[in-house]
């Protein structure tokens, strides 16, 4: 008996041995599955409740003109943020409350981001709300505030369809671009827009020890912290001089103007009035400021240079001529006879000059600016051979400016024609009218001044940009925006020479006259363009100096009437400025002559003359 029960403890005994062995074995498994294995498990895990990755925002680029002055700058701002899986609910109604910030939105941005990265509350909190939250920030677990940046425009500049505007990102826009992320501030609209990946910069972080209610208590490791990158500047090619002179020529006009370089398809002013305080869109925007300019009838958050197309007039007609010249249909010599007026089937249609024009041929009718002759040609052009010329000069497609929302107007086809009024279903009305760019043909600005630009360099042009020079702060060096060139094949020098001929004439005695600039030799075209929704559209279109070209320029009013009477005129002041502004700093002195013989000498400009000029009229 003695002998079983000494057995049966010792069974016991090892039984237990083992029990203990297989515990003590598990729970040195465990420490070394805890501690080796997935150490870094459970290492990122408690640096996660303890350590805080906070992003650090750059500061976006700037935009500056050629003269270096800067036009769109930065100010510091405060942003309150909070962190998901830290704030309350009730924290978070109190926020919502103090900052007026819709709780709603918030709370369903919340929903898409469950962690610790701070989603934010409201931007550009005043300095009122700011110090409250401060002060009571214990009150307030999960609530951060981050210091952001949001644009600013120093005194005196405006332009927002140049520079456009920054706004959160949309769910659609990260979805695009990867890059993004909640929370983001982007470009929407212009330059802003269309560089934003270059003026953006790029983030940084900071790792900071945190409490359990998430409050930042200090620095983790300093040596784990990433730099912003302060986002790359942008050079604009114009003189913002210039272009504050060319919008204040639409103080109480609509429309547009654009100006380019023609050597190498820089914009020199682009203009499109009316337009808005830029300022109003900075920072946190009012809803009820956002509402007004929505439904402004006079639409100016809409870029009236790139996106709005108009019927071109009487500018066209040099589309006409070039199309007409190189297909061998007329010469130069060819005439037509306008008595005021011209009968196609059983429609008459007039010429602006009600008495006519009498027996003209091309050059006299560009000049003149002739209905009669041009609704003529158009008939003996053909509707293939003026669509072909028109898309050959880069008319119905966008010239591929660096803005976005570019509209490309409309060339009419012969597919088109057939499409709209079915087959055969149009008449030779409609291609009577569109050789005076009347009718379904619509233009932009920004194309007619493309097609001075061509027209100037005989067919060769450049891509118009707004952009010259980038610089970026990350490898400190300055890229220069590549020049893009194009030639258009196809059309003589001896057509080229023609036209401009006829548009030299239009500003020397024709209908454009009153865009001539005095000591300038150039040559133009003004357009008078119908408008079925009210009074006509003036244009006119230009480029100097004649024979070694510079600048073309396209200015329209819209509702103004004549454009030899009114955007001629508007044309003429915006190029003295540019021609003026340049050459009277360096005006030449008469040469010594007392020891050589005395010689005839004639600077370009005179002060007297130039003073007497009526710029402001």
């Amino acid at each position: 008996m003695e002998i079983l029960e000494r057995s049966a403890l010792q069974n016991r005994f090892y039984i237990y041995t083992i029990i203990l062995l297989m515990a003590f074995t598990l729970l040195v498994y465990g420490f070394f599955r805890i501690q080796v294995h997935e150490r870094d498990v459970y290492v990122e895990q408690s640096i996660e409740n303890s350590v805080r990755k906070v992003q650090v925002y750059p500061v976006r680029g700037l935009i500056k003109d050629r003269n270096q002055r800067i036009l769109v700058d930065n100010r510091p701002v405060f942003t309150a943020a909070a962190i998901p899986k830290v704030i309350s609910d009730s924290s978070l109604k109190r926020i919502c409350s103090i900052l007026q910030a819709d709780l709603k939105k918030v709370k369903k941005r919340l929903q898409k981001e469950y962690g610790y990265q701070p989603i934010v509350i409201s931007r550009d909190i005043n300095q009122q709300d700011l110090i409250y939250l401060e002060e009571n920030r214990l009150s307030f677990p999960g609530l951060v505030i981050l210091k952001e940046s949001k644009r600013h425009y120093p005194e005196g500049v405006n332009s927002p369809h140049i520079f456009g505007m920054v706004g959160e990102v949309t769910d659609r826009e990260k979805l695009l671009n990867p890059v993004y992320t909640l929370g983001d501030m982007v470009g929407k609209t212009g330059l802003e827009k269309e560089y934003d990946m270059e003026i953006r910069g790029s983030k940084g972080v900071e790792y900071k020890r945190v409490d359990a209610a998430g409050r930042v208590i200090g620095n983790y490791d300093t040596t784990l912290n990433v730099d912003p990158v302060h986002g790359s500047d942008l050079f604009l090619k114009l003189d913002y001089e210039q272009q504050q002179f060319a919008e204040s020529l639409f103080v109480e006009n609509r429309g547009a103007l654009v100006a380019i370089d023609v050597r190498d398809g820089g914009i020199l002013s682009l203009v499109s009035r009316p337009d808005f305080d830029p300022r109003l869109l900075t920072g946190k925007i009012d809803p009820q400021i956002w509402k007004t300019l929505l439904n402004d009838e006079d639409h100016p958050l809409f870029s009236r240079a790139i996106q709005s197309t108009y019927p071109p007039g009487s500018t066209y007609k040099i589309v006409a001529a070039i199309a007409a010249l190189e297909e061998d249909i007329i010469t130069q010599e060819w005439t037509a006879h306008c008595p005021g007026y011209f009968r196609i089937g059983r429609k008459i249609v007039h010429c602006w000059k009600s008495e006519g024009h009498g027996t003209v041929n091309l050059l006299e009718a560009i000049k003149g600016s002739c209905n009669v002759y041009f609704y003529q040609l158009g008939l003996k052009i053909g509707l293939d051979v003026w669509a072909h010329y028109s898309q050959l000069l880069g008319f119905g497609k966008i010239t591929g400016i660096d803005l976005p929302n570019e509209d490309n107007g409309l060339v009419p086809t012969r597919r088109y024609f057939n499409r709209v009024y079915g087959e055969n279903g149009w008449t030779r009305g409609n291609l009577a009218n569109l050789a005076i760019g009347q009718g379904e043909l619509l233009t932009t600005p920004l194309q007619l001044a493309q097609f001075a630009m061509i027209l100037a360099n005989k067919g060769v042009y450049h891509k118009p940009h707004l952009v010259t020079q980038i610089y970026n702060y990350e490898t400190n060096e300055t890229a220069d925006f590549p020049v893009e060139t194009h030639y258009i094949d196809g059309i003589s020098d001896k057509v080229y020479h023609t036209v401009h001929e006829g548009m030299h004439r239009v500003v020397n005695g024709g209908t454009g006259w009153l865009g001539k600039v005095q000591g300038i030799d150039m040559a133009g075209k003004t357009g008078t363009a119908q408008n079925p929704h009210g009074d006509t559209h003036a244009w006119f279109m230009a480029f100097a100096p004649y024979e070694f070209p510079e600048v073309a320029v396209a200015v329209i009013v819209e509702n103004a009437g004549g454009g030899g009477a009114v955007a001629a005129p508007l044309a003429r002041k915006f190029l003295e400025k540019y021609f003026y502004d340049r050459i009277i700093p360096r005006v030449y002195a008469q040469p010594d002559t007392s020891d050589s013989e005395e010689e005839d000498f004639q600077p370009i400009f005179r002060v007297d003359t130039v003073q007497s000029l009526p710029i402001n009229q």
